[in-house]
């Protein structure tokens, strides 16, 4: 843990665990042998994350593991992964109460933020490290934590953004991984990371605008592997671009301060990175109507937007709160708010918290 340890070790009886959300701005590289693939750029959001709240104890319906609320059952895998991963043995079981999730396959890492939260809580549960609470009563992660929990759920096979910027948020530059040849995946337990190149967290006055398509997916699951499968390589010379526009553009701007610079390193960077993908992407349902939102918040006056991932997540880069209201009120006097729900966040700048409660208050229910 990140904090100094103290000396007790004690498990705890019940634990809840709070994670911001992961933007992912696109890859650097992606099939070409001897080039690490999968490096990218990404941000964290302090919302819409994930919530949960974890009990110790076998659930009264006998079953090893019980959750409620949603991916419940993405939830109750990941524990029994940490069980097997870990070895933590018949007595490790814990009932999981799922507050909320970011929603599914829309550029959020949800998946990611899910396992890496219930890993989190299973390791207080059942593996406690003694990590002293800080002022707000919440433990946070330095980046082996998040690697060794990664590893536990099975996270982090591709790109890496999420599995950091649970430790720490921030802005970040992860460097990609080297692949086989014939693009096999490691044992877990082995398996290399894509290495953290840098991380930075950008000034607190910034503000993100999340704008979210109303009832769509963005590709997951077997089209998404299929897609990875069958793309050509990255060109050299996008990765270059990609590269020089990231290391020395967007992070210098952040790291100054300069809005107007960042802004427009972040809308070339997020337009560049996907030109690989088009032959996929393309095909989407919302790649015309994802398109037309850049355009309309470039019109706007707001430059600072890139998609997240595959989408259909689109995010705006605003320099203060005042303009971020402004930019959603203009938005909803169009015909784009039928098609898209809105929301401001902060730049996370902390990553995960795990804390201990009281059981009572982990058996509630309701919003966070």
């Amino acid at each position: 843990m990140s904090l100094h340890a103290s000396s007790s070790h004690h498990p705890a009886h019940a634990v809840e665990v709070k994670t911001p959300a992961r933007l992912h701005l696109g890859m650097l590289s992606f099939g070409v042998p001897g080039i690490r693939a999968y490096g990218g750029v990404g941000v964290m959001i302090d919302r819409p994350g994930v919530h949960l709240r974890m009990t110790r104890g076998r659930p009264a319906m006998g079953d090893r593991f019980h959750a409620t609320g949603p991916l419940a059952d993405r939830a109750v895998a990941f524990a029994r992964s940490c069980v097997e991963a870990w070895r933590l043995g018949d007595d490790a079981a814990c009932t999981i109460e799922v507050v909320q999730v970011p929603g599914s396959h829309a550029g959020l890492g949800s998946g990611t933020q899910l396992g890496l939260a219930v890993a989190a809580g299973m390791r207080q549960l059942f593996r406690p490290t003694g990590a002293a609470a800080g002022p707000d009563g919440g433990v946070r992660f330095d980046t082996s934590d998040a690697v060794e929990l990664a590893r536990a759920v099975g996270r982090g096979r591709r790109s890496c953004v999420g599995v950091y910027g649970f430790s720490g948020g921030g802005l970040i530059i992860e460097g990609g991984r080297l692949v086989p040849a014939d693009r096999a995946t490691a044992d877990d337990a082995t398996r290399a990371f894509s290495p953290l190149l840098a991380r930075l967290q950008l000034p607190a006055a910034w503000r993100c605008v999340v704008f979210g398509m109303r009832d769509t997916l963005g590709l997951h699951g077997d089209a998404e592997k299929q897609a990875f499968a069958t793309l050509p390589p990255v060109p050299r010379e996008i990765s270059a671009e990609l590269s020089r526009i990231a290391l020395m553009e967007l992070w210098p701007a952040a790291a100054e301060g300069q809005f107007a610079e960042f802004s427009d390193a972040l809308l070339r960077y997020g337009l560049l990175a996907g030109k690989p993908f088009e032959q996929a992407s393309s095909c989407l349902p919302y790649a015309e109507s994802t398109a037309h939102l850049i355009e309309s918040l470039q019109a706007f006056g707001t430059p600072g937007c890139a998609q997240s991932s595959w989408g259909p997540t689109v995010m705006a880069c605003c320099e203060s709160a005042a303009a971020a209201d402004s930019l959603v009120e203009r938005v909803a006097a169009t015909d784009l708010a039928r098609h898209y729900t809105t929301l401001i966040a902060r730049f996370d700048d902390q990553g995960a918290m795990v804390r201990e409660i009281p059981a009572d208050q982990a058996l509630a229910t309701g919003s966070p």
